[in-house]
């Protein structure tokens, strides 16, 4: 499982940073752009007016930054991506899930599709509308199949 840290470094008066952790590189990004214009625009800065020596500013695909020497403020944002080791096992045993175990605090939804011989009234309706849902999810970013 990849997630992808966001952090940010303000380098003032008082220098502070905070970090924070997205699913998606995609969502980082996003972050990480909304950050550093609303930074801009506290800063005083049309991004769209020409640089000065005195005024930096740029927003990458991995990291940006502004610089204003005359207020020494100093900010930068930077996505690092980790690796972390999530694994899931699922035991299925007399075509029921029995269990599902992981070395990791996540949690799993079983989708049973399966209908009766001879479904009661509103079965085949039910589970119809769980298989939309399973296919909604499977269509949300971040969602992959994975076996």
């Amino acid at each position: 499982m990849k997630i992808y840290t966001l952090v940010h470094l303000q380098d003032s008066a008082i220098t502070d940073a905070d970090a924070a952790p997205y699913l998606t590189k995609e969502a980082a990004q996003a972050a990480m752009k909304t950050a550093w214009e609303e930074a801009l625009k506290a800063a005083g800065i049309d991004p769209t007016e020409p640089k000065r020596d005195e005024r930096e500013w740029e927003c990458g695909e991995d990291t940006a930054s502004i610089r204003v020497d005359f207020d020494s403020v100093f900010e930068t944002w930077k996505i690092v991506e980790h690796s972390l080791p999530v694994d899931i096992a699922v035991r299925v045993k007399g075509g029921m899930v029995q269990q599902i175990i992981s070395n990791a605090g996540v949690s799993a939804e079983v989708f049973d599709l399966d209908v009766s011989d001879f479904p009661d009234e509103g079965e085949e309706d039910e589970a119809y509308d769980k298989e939309a849902e399973y296919e909604k999810l499977l269509k949300t970013p971040g969602w992959a199949e994975i076996w």
